[in-house]
């Protein structure tokens, strides 16, 4: 991809002038055992570089193992690698150039029984980065209950804190700051879906996610992608991000690919520099905040043309 393509067509993305390359080889169990249905061991590798001038970017090497038990539950484990790598996208200012970090990952998952009314998923994720003796923590969990064939509600829930985590702080004249941070994420998504029947339902998505970030202290990118200590600079750059988000979309479907849909949309975000409030603080002061509320009509009707032809026929 070069520095000229734009690729925001399907969404927003900043990355551009790269080159990258993926490999990967795996094997796979496929007769069933006393213990397991399947197993699927791969490793990963992929090689990114900057296309102009042309620089290493990034590497990452994983592990990955996962399969189906005879109970119908899926279970997997990951771990890998990533050298320090050169990031052309985090100063934010062209030409400069962030040297990173390296590090190790490792993380477990499982799924129980999708075919039951309940089932649950954990994965839990650690990392451990050389800058800083940054330390990231991952944890989510899902739940889903199915009622019966009509009403289905699950829930979702994301934590992820970060120690000692480095990134862009801020441009103070001709310097780029950096910072040595906290970051917490928390992200609760609560989905209700209800089938009135096989052509006509209600999904319904809730939505609330919070990050906080707290600068500990503060560094300035040198030309040679290092950090050097910055005492003097003393802006306050903390950020407190909330947004609560309401989907509820009603399909009917009245025709052979002929559909109805109505959307409703309520969104209400928050913003601030305060840092010392917990998670149910932030949610408590996300609903008082200003909201914006969205309503849609979409009317899709199929048209087939050999219908059509047929109607010309008989109209003779």
């Amino acid at each position: 991809m070069n520095s000229k393509f734009n690729s925001n067509d399907l969404g927003y993305f900043t990355y551009t002038n790269y080159v990258d390359h993926n490999a990967w080889v795996g094997y796979r169990w496929i007769k069933p055992t006393n213990w397991y249905n399947n197993i699927f061991m791969n490793f990963n590798l992929t090689y990114s570089r900057r296309l102009n001038p042309g620089s290493f970017q990034a590497a990452n090497l994983n592990f990955n193992v996962n399969g189906q038990l005879k109970n119908l539950w899926y279970a997997g484990l990951f771990t890998g690698y990533e050298p320090k790598g050169n990031n052309y996208y985090e100063p934010r200012v062209p030409g400069k150039v962030f040297r990173g970090w390296s590090n190790y990952f490792i993380g477990i998952w499982f799924e129980t029984n999708n075919a039951k009314k309940y089932s649950l998923s954990l994965e839990t994720m650690f990392i451990d980065r050389s800058l800083f003796n940054s330390l990231r923590y991952s944890v989510s969990l899902g739940n889903r209950y199915r009622f019966n064939n009509k009403l289905t509600i699950s829930h979702n829930l994301n934590v992820s804190p970060q120690t000692n985590n480095a990134g862009f702080a801020a441009i103070s004249g001709s310097d780029v700051i950096f910072g040595r941070r906290d970051v917490e994420s928390v992200e609760n998504i609560l989905n209700i879906k209800y089938s009135f029947s096989s052509k006509m339902s209600i999904n319904t998505r809730v939505r609330h996610y919070w990050s906080e970030v707290h600068y500990k202290s503060f560094y300035t990118l040198q030309q040679d992608g290092g950090l050097a200590p910055n005492n003097s600079f003393n802006q306050d750059v903390d950020q407190n991000y909330n947004a609560f988000n309401v989907d509820a979309v009603f399909t009917w479907q009245y025709a052979p690919g002929s559909f109805i849909n109505i959307v409703w949309k309520n969104a209400a975000y928050d913003f601030n520099r305060t840092t010392d409030h917990g998670y149910f603080k932030n949610f408590d002061k996300t609903m008082q905040a200003d909201d914006n509320n969205n309503l849609s009509l979409k009317v899709i009707y199929f048209l087939d043309y050999l219908q059509i032809k047929k109607w010309k026929k008989k109209s003779k």
